[in-house]
């Protein structure tokens, strides 16, 4: 826990280190014009205001000069000391309170930036284990929880203290110039009595805050799920039975932050009691031992700064604790291991790319844990070959086709582009060489045209032309407003299924890869939208290597060879005509649909 605090601090504040600077010094001059000031002006201040006929007020005997001033003008310079200790108070807070939220604004930025740039390079088994919702409130509530650490309370954690000592400081000169040694004594236990429930607090503090923290992230992820499917909510009747997990959810974050404030405010009657007990002593001695009021007043106010300063920093340091929830929850992002690391001296492919695939020895499990997705695939794909990958569910055809564009390495063996294993080669230029069309077009809330030139951010109008008239993007651009300009919603809502797929596969061809993946492109289509959309595939195919995971047997008509899948191993490799004479389960496979489509 310490090392992940450490490396938040050194990562996040120090690059931030004159601004933190600042923040260092004006809370020390607050805290030193609190707890030694004030009370230093309460002993040699207010008796020159105050003067008790005898003896001079010490601060005269202190400095001798000032004797020699005329009474109004010691008593102008006395009443003036006061609203000028507290301008400079004064100031000194709002500069540090100014400097401390500028400098946690600018810790945030760099975190979620971190955070978030971590979660693009992670890899998608990562992506997948988790939840979206919890990766979310991980994003948003727990470095917004980190800020208050590195912010907020690693300046409680400095100005606070810094208090105390002065304050203790006064204190303990106030004694001796007092002759109050005992009281020294009696203090020092009561205020390792105060820090007790501090330290005890604290480990608790941290558990609770860890569950409120994943409660928080198992509500964004109900609250995300529901969003996203309201259509089959409405459509089954499950209104009350989503509105009951949530409400699960929700009284589990309540138990959680209700415990949580529990051991949060559990100091501070506490550390008030205690204090309390320390000037009733602190009444009574000075009665027996005929302490002035200004020693009295001067004492009781060091006091009072000792523990109030005391009470703060504790609360600071159980707001650190609340934070090692969000830190652990974070760390797990941050330092996850990324197998799928570029190489430190990468090779280049050669110029063109041809798009020849080979695939040796190559075996692959998500997790040491499971069971093989692919075992001991041996394939080679000459450039331009379409090739369809067929099998039952489960089979291993998505996980291979997972493997060219290096969202997963395999754990066994090597995938091999135009002879170079892709493992040495970046991954930016490996997927600049890879197209996919999935089964739902994934669209981004921007135009038709700024979806399109995500493929090539600098092709020519008339690239682009020529790409939507490839993907028959063009006939439905009449009935838009905007045409190519048209906004296309979140995840392209505006957007019909089949003109979000056209538009996808416009998005591939203008980027002109030369190795494609279609996963099953057009199961999710009506009839006609799906003959359409395979004529542009079967054109966006010619030329290239191509590999159809197929579910239908209609979407690999145009494939020169096939690939039969079963319980992660290639069991037959050849032609329609080939393969249904001589396996069994692709001609059970191939009849099945046959009669269900029938």
């Amino acid at each position: 826990m310490l090392n992940r605090t450490l490396y938040f601090l050194r990562r996040f504040l120090l690059p931030q280190w004159l601004y933190f600077g600042i923040v260092i010094l004006t809370g020390l001059v607050a805290a030193a014009s609190s707890g030694l000031g004030i009370p230093l002006m309460i002993k040699f201040v207010f008796p020159l205001v105050f003067r008790s006929p005898g003896a001079p007020p010490e601060l005269l005997t202190l400095c001798p000069a000032l004797e020699h001033l005329a009474p109004a003008t010691i008593l102008l310079l006395a009443c003036g000391s006061l609203p000028a200790l507290f301008l400079i108070r004064g100031v000194a807070q709002w500069s540090n309170a100014y400097m401390v939220n500028y400098l946690g604004i600018r810790i945030l930025e760099d975190l979620r930036m971190t955070i978030f740039r971590r979660v693009q390079e992670l890899p998608l088994s990562f992506l997948e284990r988790e939840k979206k919702g919890d990766i979310l409130s991980r994003i948003t509530s727990d470095t917004a929880n980190v800020q208050n650490i590195l912010g907020t309370i690693a300046n409680d954690l400095i100005k606070q203290p810094i208090t105390c000592a002065s304050a203790c400081a006064a204190f303990i000169y106030l004694l001796f110039s007092t002759g109050q040694g005992l009281l020294l004594l009696v203090n020092i236990l009561l205020i390792a009595l105060a820090a007790w429930p501090i330290i005890i607090f604290g480990k608790r503090i941290s558990n609770r805050a860890l569950q409120a923290q994943r409660s928080n992230g198992a509500l964004n992820s109900v609250l995300q799920q529901n969003l996203e499917t309201q259509r089959e909510v409405r459509a089954y009747g499950m209104e009350e039975r989503q509105i009951r997990q949530f409400r699960r959810v929700a009284d589990g974050i309540c138990t959680a932050i209700i415990k949580l404030v529990k051991y949060q405010r559990g100091i501070i009657p506490i550390i008030e009691t205690v204090s309390s007990l320390a000037l009733a002593f602190l009444l009574v001695r000075g009665r027996q031992a005929g302490m002035s009021l200004p020693d009295f007043m001067a004492i009781a106010g060091a006091l009072f700064f000792l523990f109030d300063s005391m009470k703060r920093a504790g609360n600071a340091y159980n707001r650190f604790n609340e934070a090692q929830g969000s830190l652990h929850r974070l760390a797990e992002i941050l330092f996850t291991p990324n197998p799928l690391r570029d190489p430190e001296q990468p090779q280049h492919l050669s110029q063109p790319v041809r798009g020849e695939l080979e695939l040796r020895g190559v075996s692959f499990r998500y997790s040491p844990e499971a069971a093989p997705a692919l075992r001991d695939i041996d394939v080679h794909i000459p450039a331009g070959q379409i090739v369809g990958l067929v099998g039952p569910s489960g089979s291993g055809k998505s996980t291979f086709a997972g493997l060219i564009p290096r969202f997963y390495d395999p754990s066994e063996g090597s995938v091999r582009l135009d002879g170079t294993d892709i493992r040495r080669i970046t991954q930016h230029e490996l997927r600049e060489h890879i197209s996919l069309v999935g089964q739902q077009a994934l669209l981004f809330n921007m135009s038709i045209r700024e979806n399109i030139l995500l493929g090539k951010a600098d092709a020519t109008d008339d690239e682009l032309r020529r790409a939507a008239e490839a993907a028959a993007v063009t006939p439905f651009l009449s009935q838009l407003s905007g045409g190519l300009d048209s906004p296309v919603g979140e995840g392209g809502n505006q957007l019909s299924g089949g003109q979000r797929q056209r538009v996808a596969i416009a998005r591939t061809f203008i980027r002109n890869a030369p190795i494609l993946i279609l996963d099953e492109a057009t199961a999710s289509l009506d009839a006609e939208s799906e003959h359409d959309i395979q004529q542009a595939l079967d054109r966006l195919a010619l030329g290239r290597t191509t590999l159809i995971i197929a579910h239908r047997f209609s979407t690999i008509r145009a494939a020169q060879r096939i690939l039969v899948f079963e319980r992660g191993r290639i069991i037959a490799d050849g032609s329609h005509d080939t393969l249904y004479a001589s396996c069994p389960l692709y001609r059970e496979l191939y009849d099945r649909q046959g009669i269900a489509e029938s």
